[in-house]
């Protein structure tokens, strides 16, 4: 038979080692490493925290007793009670409500159901037809004279009839709900998970990527271990070689049982897929991977692949699995909550729903990740008070950084820009984590035009040299526009690299997801539906060319209003022309900058919701589009808002209004606008944290955190708002005040809209106009600096958990930032030629040359900055393709293979690399050689092999159905219940039959005056238990015993001692906490209040769950003796049948180990016979000589000579309830 591999030389397999000695043998000198050198290598090679070992150790280890079997480690709390979703449902008084509350009609309900559900026009009209009944059921209203504006309902009686129906429909739907009815009855709250399974379904179905296991693809580094070298001196790589080897099936399944047996993998993977795994390749590359997750490798891959998730179970091994208090899943929190509101919006648009004011609120909650490694309260230290994380646990500035990965220490000069990325996507989602990601590429980046410019400011404050100077050439103001520009076109495309490695590490690329219509969008009024061209199904319909007029209608107020600041700030500039011949120029020059900076800010929030209103009055019909044309909007305002007043300084107001300075040169002006503008900026942000103001809630929210004493709330009386018990049906229960009703209680999340143009606009100043300030690149990065920890609070501690969602990048905002880039060129230039004394003397003609040859020289450096960005690296290009492969690999099963799939041609290739078509001969002369004495056992033992497989295939199932009910408790040596935490489910059935000399002459007992006392004791000292209570039910009595019959062989006298007693009594002892008590039973005698006898049965001695008949010796209190009475002495003895079931695991596992066991016996005896040897075990075969005639009468066979398998265990009654 084919053993399997030993272990040999240095750590490397007996493979590797006929490798090196046949190079040795062909005269290489120098061979190999000492085995000296070997430990210092295996004591040497650590990474990332794990100690490598070669594959002969792993595999040593492996084999060794004192291989650790891996333990849950995972902190399940049984008793967790967590929901990801919450759905708010109104439900005012009905009497209130029908008085002074909406009315509705049910044409108005049918367009709003119509987009409320999901699909194609056979669901919408499924789901209209059941809203019709239910209607005219509910209402008595017909919907033909409602529809024809006759009959209206009030709007609560259509909230609580969508209520009803949204909690049968998601009910229904498999998710799990839980009801609670606030305490003034105002409001119902539905909290919604979905189990487990009903997740990796969605995710199958979506094609949702989920992460390998590092183990799948350790990384190059442990992939490089070499401890050999070959004849020509070249390094043998051990690991490269392991993985190359090619199992036989009896031996992957030998390696999986033992994995198996050694607690490292899972009843679905203790052996060889047939279907899914026909070749060798394919059981090879599963049995590597699972020894190198069983033994721990070292994992130095910072970039582990990404793959559609399947529920194939040869594949399950593959994903990397998480720990929660839900027990491990393979699901990151923003996975679980995506997935939900997946399975969610498969049965309503809540978004229309909550627009209709018929749902309240939909929400994910942030109590869902209570008690787990991530929460708000993590958050807080580590990311908003990042100061108060430790050096490894910070994050980093840039996804691309080791540092990003939990245990690399961030250097402290990046502290203040790091963040725990990985973390904020696992919680919050890729499209927020992307967001913070470019906030703290940003910032980071703006250190090096911090560097450079306040380094020109301060040179020019030293050498009291100033751009105002007279003088054509300024090599440090020219120098600087350069290197703006180069700097902003270098920003650019290093964020495209650098949210390329996001994807890449987030598993994002070529993400691409099915957009749904937006809630707001309706149909046209003439035709709201019509017959759709593609799919021939009604759809809501809304012209493009009604869209298109409202656009170009829409575009001319935006150009008005553009304009009109435009005509404002001209107009502030003619007051300060004529403010000068009042006040002094030092006063003038501050006075009016101040203004336009306040009007600036507040022309920005008068402008957002005439924004908002012109976009929605477009009607898009997805948010992709919405957004995309909501950003032209703003930023088409905004530019003109920011910039136009220090284009009017830069460009015009010296030869039309005349600077300041007198002169027609504006540069000081200039200077003085933009930090002026960066001034109110940080005023306003500080005003908004001490007084409230007008800025963002955001920075209302800092406050509140750093002081909330200061927050008070002068409608809070001091009484619990949910004070009474109010109940509405079976389902709702009211609670004192769960986490999720002040979650209710925050602001709704508003999304990163403002919190992107925000900050594309402050890149635009910094780019534009640092030329005029140079200490600008300095304010914004303190700005970021401040925006990056207030965005984070307001993330965490003051607004609703939003909804997870993919994102690949950063969408249309990444097109601004080229906008921006590409503006500064043009600014730059034009401050060079027209606003600096440079070409003071030069005329108009010759100063607009002088700008065009500036301008295609400053475009020159903006094309050779992105010409020398050198794209993609190498290293992220290799690491994509690598990803593509291990997924093609390991996931698709797609090998590049160099031999044929013949079994015969691989074995032969691997004895000894002999020639093919000696191998095929070779093996046709032993096919043709067998006998068919030895045919017939081979088909024998085929048999019995599908037999076998057909017994582990039920077994596995039956395991996997006793895992959802009940886990077992290790130290207790009890099962528990899932469904009902802390319920053990030890059972003890105990039958009473009789006692014998109990009574004696000397010493007689009334048989009905006596009785059997049963319960349930631990010997085990009580600080030592690991459960609480008491280890069994309360004790049992049985009935009075009877005397036995006359026939008795019993002297009368003995009998009427009550030597004999007759109970046949069955207690029932649930539930049992452990397996290491004991059952006590007492024999007592009530009418003298003695007590008789007593005798003990431990627990472990019913360990095999079995029915078993038992004499038990009885002690009894006082020793007596008999012979003085003429009766031989002897002791008193107790007759019962006990059991005791505490597991329905235990047995099928153990079943599964005996299947798994004579399997592999059965694989390997085929093996022998098709190799022409004989059996290693005894059979029953056929035609076996030493069989026993079937005409002869039979005789026993030693159990020890003869391979069967076991038979299943007794089947017991379940547990109890």
């Amino acid at each position: 038979p084919i053993s399997r591999r030993q272990p040999a030389r240095g750590g490397c397999t007996d493979h590797q080692v006929s490798f090196i000695k046949g190079a040795a043998r062909r005269g290489s000198p120098g061979m190999g490493l000492a085995s000296s050198r070997q430990r210092e290598l295996r004591e040497s090679l650590v990474d990332g925290g794990a100690v490598y070992n070669f594959p002969g150790d792993r595999q040593k280890k492996r084999r060794s007793r004192n291989y650790p079997t891996d333990s849950d480690g995972v902190q399940f709390d049984p008793t967790c009670d967590k929901y990801d979703f919450l759905l708010v449902f109104p439900r005012p008084d009905e009497q209130e409500s029908e008085a002074a509350g909406a009315r509705i009609s049910w044409c108005e309900i049918e367009t709003l159901w119509f987009q409320a559900i999901p699909g194609d026009e056979d669901r919408k009209t499924a789901g209209i037809e059941w809203l019709r009944r239910e209607w005219v059921a509910r209402f008595r209203t017909d919907t033909v004279s409602s529809a024809e504006g006759g009959d209206t309902v009030p709007l609560t009686a259509l909230q609580g009839l969508v209520r009803e129906h949204v909690v049968d429909r998601l009910t229904k739907a498999g998710l799990q709900l839980e009801l609670t009815l606030a305490q003034d009855g105002s409001k119902v709250f539905c909290r919604v998970r979905a189990p487990v399974s009903l997740l990796e379904r969605k995710a199958d179905l979506l094609n949702h990527k989920l992460k390998f296991r590092g183990e799948v693809d350790p990384g190059p580094d442990f992939w490089r271990k070499s401890a050999d070298q070959d004849s020509e001196g070249k390094p043998v790589f051990c690991e490269i070689v392991e993985e190359s080897v090619l199992y036989e099936k009896n031996q992957a399944n030998e390696l999986l049982e033992d994995l198996y047996r050694a607690g490292k993998v899972g009843p679905n993977d203790a052996a060889v897929f047939d279907e899914a795994e026909p070749t060798k390749k394919h059981w090879s590359r599963r049995v590597h991977t699972l020894e190198r997750i069983a033994d721990r490798v070292p994992v130095t891959n910072r970039f582990p692949a990404h793959a559609d998730f399947t529920q194939a179970p040869e594949a399950r091994h593959l994903y990397d699995e998480y720990p929660s208090v839900r027990g491990k899943t393979l699901f990151l929190p923003k996975d679980r909550l995506y997935l939900t509101s997946k399975i969610m919006d498969e049965h309503f648009d809540f978004g229309v729903l909550v627009e209709h004011k018929v749902v309240e609120q939909c929400l994910a909650l942030h109590d869902a990740n209570a008690g787990e490694s991530l929460t708000l309260e993590w958050f807080s230290d580590h990311w908003v008070l990042f100061w108060r994380s430790s050096i490894r646990d910070c994050g980093a500035p840039r996804v691309s950084m080791p540092q990003i990965d939990r245990g690399e220490a961030c250097r402290s000069w990046e502290r203040p820009w790091a963040q725990p990325l990985m973390e904020v996507r696992a919680y919050f989602g890729e499209q927020v984590a992307l967001y913070f990601a470019w906030l703290g590429y940003y910032g980071y980046s703006l250190t090096t035009p911090t560097i450079v410019l306040t380094a020109a400011g301060v040179y020019e404050f030293v050498t009291g040299q100033s751009a105002d100077d007279e003088g054509w050439w300024k090599p440090v103001q020219v120098s600087l526009a350069f290197f703006l520009v180069a700097w902003s076109a270098l920003y650019k495309d290093g964020w495209d690299v650098e949210q390329r490695w996001c994807a890449t590490k987030w598993g994002m690329l070529d993400f691409e997801e099915e957009e749904q219509d937006r809630p707001q969008f309706v149909g046209d009024a003439d035709e709201p539906r019509r017959l759709s061209p593609i799919t021939n199904q009604n759809e809501t319909y809304y012209p493009a060319e009604k869209r298109a007029r409202t656009q170009f209608f829409n575009s001319i107020i935006v150009a008005l209003l553009a304009l009109a600041i435009l005509v404002i700030f001209a107009l502030i500039f003619e007051l300060e022309y004529k403010l000068l011949d009042v006040l002094p120029a030092s006063l003038a020059g501050y006075v009016l900058p101040l203004l336009v900076a306040i009007l600036i800010q507040w022309f920005s929030r008068l402008y957002n919701p005439i924004a908002y209103y012109l976009n929605e009055s477009e009607n898009y019909q997805t948010q992709t589009n919405y957004d995309n044309n909501l950003v032209l909007k703003v930023f088409a305002f905004e530019i003109m808002n920011n910039y136009s007043s220090l284009a009017l300084t830069a460009f015009f107001k010296g030869w039309y209004w005349g600077c300041i300075s007198g002169d027609d040169n504006c540069l000081s002006d200039l200077k003085r606008l933009t930090g002026v503008i960066f001034g109110v900026r940080f005023a306003l942000a500080l005003w908004g944290i001490v007084g409230g103001g007008c800025i963002s809630r955001s920075y209302k929210a800092l406050v509140k955190f750093v002081m909330p004493e200061a927050d008070t709330n002068e409608d809070n009386d001091g009484e619990n708002p949910m004070h009474e018990d109010v109940e509405e049906g079976d389902r709702l229960k009211a609670l004192e005040h769960p986490a999720f009703v002040d979650e209710a209680e925050l602001e709704a999340y508003e999304g990163l809209f403002d919190d992107y143009a925000e900050i594309v606009l402050q890149m635009g100043l910094v780019c534009m106009w640092s030329l005029g300030f140079y200490y600008m690149p300095l304010l914004a990065a303190l700005e970021i600096l401040l925006q990056m920890r207030v965005d984070a609070y307001g993330l965490v501690c003051d607004s609703q958990r939003p909804t997870p969602t993919p994102a690949e990048t950063v969408g249309s905002w990444g097109t601004l930032m080229d906008t921006m880039s590409l503006l500064a060129v043009f600014t730059n230039a034009g401050i060079i030629v027209y606003t600096t004394k440079s070409l003071e003397d030069w005329s108009s003609n010759e100063k607009l040359c002088a700008f065009f040859v500036v301008e295609q020289l400053l475009l020159l450096t903006k094309a050779l900055a992105h010409l020398c960005s050198t794209g993609i690296p190498t290293r992220l290009e290799e690491i994509q393709k690598r990803q593509e492969h291990v997924v093609e690999r390991h996931k698709h099963c797609r090998f590049e293979e160099v031999f044929d799939d013949d079994e015969d041609d691989v074995a032969g290739l691997k004895r000894g690399h002999v020639d093919r078509s000696e191998v095929r001969e070779r093996s046709q002369s032993t096919a043709d050689g067998m006998s068919p004495f030895t045919r017939s056992r081979i088909a024998y033992l085929d048999e019995k092999l599908r037999a076998c497989e057909s017994d582990v295939t039920i077994a596995r199932s039956q395991y996997r159905v006793a895992c959802k009910t009940e886990v077992f408790n290790e130290d207790c040596g009890v099962s528990y219940s899932r469904r009902t935490p802390g319920l053990a489910l030890g059972m003890v059935t105990l039958t009473v039959l009789e006692a014998e000399n109990v009574g004696q002459r000397h010493d007689p007992v009334n048989a009905s005056s006596c009785r059997a006392v049963v319960h349930v004791r631990d010997p085990t000292p009580r600080h030592q238990r690991a459960y609480e209570g008491p280890p069994g039910p309360a004790p049992q009595v049985s009935k009075p015993a009877k005397k036995p019959p006359r026939s008795n062989e019993l002297p009368e006298d003995l009998r009427s001692a009550g030597a004999r007693m007759v109970f046949n009594q069955t207690f029932s002892l649930a539930p049992v906490k452990t397996s290491k008590a004991e059952i006590f039973i007492e024999i007592m005698d009530h009418a003298k209040r003695l007590k008789r006898g007593s005798t003990t049965i431990a627990l472990s001695d019913l360990s095999d769950q079995r029915k078993q008949a038992l004499t038990l010796s009885i002690l009894r209190p006082t020793a007596t003796t008999t012979a003085q009475f003429g009766i031989p002495q002897e002791a008193a003895v107790l007759y019962v049948k006990a059991q005791f079931q505490y597991s329905r695991i235990l047995p099928i596992k153990r079943r599964i180990y005996r299947l798994l066991e004579g399997r592999r016996k059965i694989t390997q005896d085929r093996q022998n016979l098709r190799l022409g040897k004989a059996p290693e075990h005894q059979w029953d075969f056929p035609d076996d000589p030493s069989r026993p005639d079937p005409g002869a009468t039979p005789t026993a066979t030693p159990s020890s000579t003869r391979v069967g398998f076991a038979p299943a265990p007794a089947p017991f009654a379940p547990p109890p309830p």
